[in-house]
């Protein structure tokens, strides 16, 4: 499956940070962020959200929300174009949507990203996209 499954997301000042957690919790419920303030690029302050997940029974859980909400269809099609050559796979959910409770590929900027460590060996691309596809069959 995974070695682990990281969600980020920007909590910007003009944002409520409960609604950014709300947020990210739709994708991960179970998951308690780590929080870490930083500066943004103008200079106000910007909170990073993020939670990580390493057990494979929560990452099972994950994999399978998010499989459910975006389809096997939609994830299958776009598979070779968001695993990278260490076998990091990417996705981006609308932050938006994701407080109102669904997960959605995102259309605009602001996002919460998705990114997951594929589980194969040897460690080769094509090994990579089968074992990534097997975990989307399975579901």
């Amino acid at each position: 499956m995974f070695h682990w499954i990281e969600v980020r997301t920007f909590c910007y000042a003009t944002e409520e940070e409960e609604r950014v957690l709300a947020a990210l919790r739709t994708v991960t419920p179970d998951i308690e962020p780590r929080r870490e303030t930083r500066e943004g690029y103008s200079g106000n302050s910007l909170i990073v959200l993020t939670a990580r997940v390493e057990d494979a029974p929560t990452q099972r859980a994950v994999w399978a929300r998010i499989v459910a909400a975006l389809g096997k269809d939609e994830i299958l099609r776009g598979i070779e174009d968001r695993l990278d050559e260490d076998g990091i796979y990417y996705l981006r959910f609308d932050k938006q949507s994701a407080y109102l409770g669904r997960i959605e590929t995102a259309k605009r900027p602001d996002v919460i990203a998705f990114r997951a460590k594929v589980a194969a060996f040897p460690k080769r691309r094509e090994n990579l996209v089968a074992a990534l596809k097997a975990t989307v069959e399975a579901g």
